[in-house]
Parts: structure tokens; C-alpha cells; sequence
């Protein structure tokens, strides 16, 4: 039993508007009725250069290997003005080779000297730019997106979901240049078939999309028309024929790392820590196997947060933790598989989504504290050492999306010493050796109409009396479900994860007065406090069922519950348990 949440304005205003509806014989016969008709697809044929032939990207056109294929245009505008026609023409070429697909582009702009061609960090898409869309699995959900702006800088993404989600952490090998004449811009793309995922077939057929942004009118172009009423975004691709025989690209990296760092601060008397100068030297190693040209083994030993760009600065006014995003190579690789993101919740004016898998657990800060005495000062580590961790993961041709993942966190201690040289030093430990895993699989159906998957994860903790506040074991999994119909305008999607965790009487304790279950309340007829527990046990879950395209209406109802014993965050992330909503959100 769990409390019922509810906003009682809005979800009778929301009741009274699914009544006066659904009681209506015509609205609701043309609701129920109604179907997304498929614009015809475009095909684009490319052709294979011939060999030991080569193309200088330099943003320029020019090389006569170009004239292979013909120019593609046809662009239409999707936005503001979904099937009208862009004030300016966009015209592409695609070639390919055994290593390299190539994308030449064109795009005419009357006035070039007011192209927008800002620079920006990567993903930054600033000013004009243009992007390209590769289904390389053809699963009509999952796309690879590689986009240039007119200043050159590059943007990549993993799109999956059928385009909810657009993963911009994803950061692969490729190049690109660009150039602005009288015409207007011109770009070319060299992109590896390694950072890519395809099948074996002798003759292939990938989903294929253009885009481009024209920054002065704020509007959006592409080559194959999207109604606005259409229910997604990877199904509606066009299509690239004319790739054969494409030989797979089994990678093979290794990239380890030495990274040094030296601080210097004024010296603070009697801190033997703070003597002014820090200096500190970080060892590691991250590589890449590609078992199969869709399957990869990512390896890694004590990936380096200093690799990737800082965090954002942020503050936790209401207890509740923050959700910081993925960046490390070896956890990006892939991270969509890993989801699972089983029902959505709102904390305040916060909206985030629990899930069963949240990497940055993996090396995360130390969680033990140290006892100080008078005059000792301490010098602890800011992450847990990640002695080694390996993934499988990837998706093949026939739609099995696989990810199995296993990591390994040293034992982590904190130096403690006092101002005087006459004085002892200790280590206190402050994070235990662990082991985290987590295996992922899911299978499309019924033309890619229909996802079947589960996901299981376990963290088990080597722990020390000092450490005993933290849970011995934690095991979490699910199944899901999203079937969808009627050329995808309608889809039903349900979920159900469970989780388990052991640990202490003191862990135990900690977990039911945590901000996350609160079972200290006093005003709950139906949980308590129990300061005997050393295990808790719960489940959670999701069921959903909308319209999401053909007509004007879209709508979604459903109902997701989280036990009060639900308890995810050893490796996973969930701000709040013991929580039941129904909702139902309609839109014109």
C-alpha cells in the first residue's frame, strides 16, 4: 500500500476535459479512428569510389570524384511552417568507400555575409548549420546524428527512442571542414563505418535524414518531409541504397593516459596538507574491441574524471540529490542500452526519471567520514579508484540489444595526521571494495513495432566495521514492454522492476530515514520505523497507454507506483518511494 498523490484541481480539470470528450460520440470516433498516413519515403543512391582513390576534406568541393553522384535537393520546411517551401536551396552528395562514408553539402544562401558562423564547444550549434541522420540497424528508432555549422564546428548524438532522446555525451572519430563562398556554404564530412553499427548484408539499406537550421529566419529544413502529425522522428526517415558489400570495422583502441596536475595555494600553518604546493600524477588506460562490426568490448582501468569537462555548479536546497550526466568515455559507449528508465516523477518544480542504472555510482566520492582529533588535519581522495571494469554491449541485425557490465572499485582510506611531526598518522578506510554489474537485453518484434527487454543489477560491498552504515548487497531488475500500432500512432508501454537490499541494522536504519522513504513520518497509518530491519524489499513500476500522432489530438493516461520499500540508489538513481499517481495529459 502506498500514498495516493494527487493534484485534485488539475486532474479534475483533466477528467472533466477526458469526459466531455470521450462522452461525445463523434470526437471520440474520430480519436479512435484515426490514423497516421506514411509520406512516401525518398531513396537516395549513393555509389562506392573507386579504389585507392582518396577525397581532401577541405570544405570544398572540387575533387572530381564527386561527379560519381548527382546533387540531391528537395527540401522542405518543417519549422515554423511544416510542407512549405524554404526560402533557400540545400542540395548533398554521398559517397562511400571500404573505410569512410563522405557527405558533401551545399548550401545556397543569397547574402552570405549574413551566414551565422559563430564558433561554439562541440554540440554548441550555433549559427546556420546542417546535420545528417544515418538508421544504420534500420530499426526505425535508433539513428546516429553528425551535424557541421558554418564556422566548422562539429556536433554529434545517438538518437534513440524514435527521437525522444538525442545523447549529445557521445563523442566519435570523424572529420569535417567547411568553406563560405558567393553561393553561399559548403561542407564535406568524412565519417568511419567503425563509428558506426551495421549488419553483414551484402546489399544494405539504412535510414537516411538531412537537416538544416537557416539562423536568420529561425527555421528548420529537411530532406524527408516529417508531417507534424507524424509519431516519431527515426521512422520517418528516408532511406540510402546502394551500399554493398561494406566489409566490417572491427575496432581496436587503446588510449591510456597520464595525467599531472600541481596546485599552489598559500601555506597554512600546522596543516601538513596545506604546506602550498599539491602536486598529483593519475595513470590509466581505456580501449575498445570490436568483437563483431555491431558488438563492442569496451575496457577501461581508472578512468579519469579529469578527462571530461567539469560539472555544473549546483546546490540541493530540498535534500534531494542531483542528477549529474554521464561523460566518461567508457560509460558514454553505448549508455542507451543501459537505460532504463521506468517511470517519471516530480520533486518540487524538478522532473527527473528514475532509473535502474545511474554510472556515476561507479567512482563516485568516498561516502565514509573520519574522526578528528585536536590538531589533525586530513587528506582523503575526491573519487573511488575504479580498478578495472569491462563491457559488452551493442545491437545486432536481427534486433537483440545487448549490454553486460562489470566494474570494480577499489577500497579507498583517508590519511589523517596531526600538526606536529611528534604525532602519529592513520588511515581511516572511507570506501569499501565493491563490485558492481549490470546486464541489459532487449529484443524488437513485429517489424520494429513491438520491444520486449530486462535488465538485472547487483552491487555487493567488501565491508569493514567502520563502513557497516552502508547496504552489504543491492539487487535491482525489471521487464519491459512498448508495442505499438496503426503505422505507430497509437503505442501501449508498461514496466515492472523490483529491488532488494541487505545490509546492517544501522544501513537499514539510515535507508527508511532517508529523504528517499521517510518512514519516520508520523502521519502513516501504514509504514514505521524498525530499527531491527537488515533487508527491505520493494517494487515499482509503469503503465501507459497514448496516441502520439495522425490528426490534431494527441493524448497519454497511465498509472506508476513506487513501493515505500523501493531502493535503488546503490546503482541506480530514484529520488522518491512510496508513491502511486494516475495521469492523463491531452493535446491539440
Amino acid at each position: 500500500m502506498a500514498r495516493l498523490k494527487t493534484n485534485s484541481k488539475v486532474e479534475s480539470l483533466a477528467c472533466l476535459v477526458f469526459f466531455l470528450l470521450f462522452t461525445s460520440k463523434s470526437w471520440a470516433q474520430r480519436i479512435a479512428d484515426s490514423t497516421y498516413t506514411p509520406v512516401p519515403k525518398k531513396v537516395y543512391t549513393t555509389q562506392k569510389l573507386p579504389d585507392n582513390s582518396q577525397l581532401l576534406i577541405d570544405g570544398i568541393l572540387d575533387e572530381e570524384y564527386w561527379n560519381l553522384v548527382n546533387w540531391e535537393g528537395g527540401f522542405i520546411e518543417w519549422l515554423p511552417d511544416e510542407n512549405t517551401s524554404p526560402t533557400e536551396h540545400t542540395k548533398f552528395k554521398l559517397l562511400y568507400d571500404k573505410h569512410y562514408i563522405y557527405v558533401g553539402i551545399r548550401c545556397f544562401d543569397r547574402e552570405p555575409d549574413k551566414i551565422g558562423k559563430w564558433m561554439s564547444r562541440r554540440d554548441g550549434f550555433e549559427g546556420d548549420w546542417f546535420q545528417i541522420n544515418f538508421d544504420s540497424y534500420h530499426d526505425l528508432r535508433t539513428s546516429f546524428a553528425f551535424t557541421v555549422s558554418a564556422s566548422g564546428v562539429k556536433g554529434d548524438e545517438i538518437i534513440s527512442n524514435n527521437g525522444e532522446t538525442w545523447d549529445a555525451s557521445w563523442n566519435p572519430i570523424w572529420y569535417t571542414k567547411t568553406a563560405i563562398d558567393s553561393l553561399g556554404w559548403t561542407a564535406e564530412m568524412k565519417i568511419p563505418l567503425s563509428q558506426l553499427r551495421f549488419g553483414k548484408s551484402q546489399e544494405q539499406v539504412w535510414g537516411l535524414q538531412f537537416n538544416r537550421d537557416f539562423f536568420r529566419e529561425d527555421s528548420f529544413w529537411v530532406w524527408q518531409r516529417k508531417p507534424i502529425d507524424s509519431p516519431g522522428w527515426v521512422s520517418e526517415f528516408g532511406e540510402l541504397h546502394g551500399l554493398k558489400n561494406l566489409e566490417p570495422q572491427k575496432q581496436f583502441e587503446v588510449q591510456p593516459f597520464i595525467v599531472s596536475s600541481l596546485e599552489t595555494s598559500p601555506r597554512v600553518e600546522g596543516n601538513p596538507f596545506k604546506d602550498g604546493r599539491n602536486q598529483k600524477t593519475n595513470v590509466g588506460l581505456d580501449a575498445k574491441i570490436g568483437i563483431t562490426n555491431d558488438l563492442t568490448l569496451d575496457l577501461t582501468i581508472n578512468p579519469d574524471f579529469g578527462q571530461v569537462e567539469a560539472d555544473p555548479s549546483a546546490i540541493a536546497l530540498d535534500g534531494f540529490q542531483i542528477f549529474f550526466p554521464e561523460q566518461r568515455p567508457f560509460f558514454v559507449e553505448n549508455k542507451n542500452i543501459f537505460d532504463y528508465n521506468f517511470s517519471n516523477s516530480r520533486v518540487g518544480s524538478t522532473f527527473a526519471s528514475d532509473n535502474l542504472f545511474y554510472s556515476r555510482r561507479i567512482g563516485r566520492s568516498p561516502q565514509g567520514g573520519v574522526s578528528l582529533g585536536d590538531n589533525e588535519f586530513v587528506d582523503r581522495p575526491n573519487n573511488t579508484t575504479i580498478l578495472g571494469a569491462a563491457k559488452f554491449s551493442g545491437k545486432t541485425r536481427d534486433g537483440w540489444s545487448i549490454g553486460i557490465l562489470e566494474s570494480i572499485t577499489s577500497r579507498e582510506k583517508a590519511l589523517i595526521k596531526g600538526s606536529s611531526t611528534t604525532l602519529p598518522s592513520r588511515k581511516e578506510i572511507i570506501e569499501p571494495l565493491s563490485s558492481y554489474f549490470v546486464g541489459r537485453i532487449q529484443k524488437d518484434f513485429n517489424q520494429n513495432n513491438t520491444f520486449i527487454g530486462g535488465i538485472f543489477t547487483a552491487t555487493n560491498r567488501d565491508l569493514n566495521p567502520e563502513l557497516e552504515f552502508l547496504h552489504k548487497s543491492a539487487y535491482s531488475g525489471g521487464i519491459d514492454i512498448k508495442h505499438q500500432w496503426k503505422n505507430r500512432t497509437w503505442y501501449l508501454v508498461g514496466n515492472f522492476v523490483f529491488s532488494h537490499v541487505t545490509g546492517s541494522e544501522e544501513a537499514l536504519l539510515k535507508t527508511q530515514l532517508s529523504q528517499t522513504h521517510l518512514f519516520q513520518r508520523n502521519n502513516s497509518s501504514y509504514v514505521s520505523l524498525d530499527s531491527s530491519l537488515t533487508s527491505l524489499s520493494g517494487t515499482g513500476g509503469n503503465l501507459q497507454i497514448g496516441k502520439q500522432g495522425a490528426g490534431h489530438w494527441r493524448f497519454e493516461g497511465g498509472l506508476t507506483w513506487r513501493s515505500p520499500g523501493l531502493e535503488l540508489n546503490d546503482i541506480g538513481f530514484q529520488r522518491q518511494a512510496d508513491d502511486i499517481r494516475h495521469y492523463f495529459r491531452l493535446s491539440y
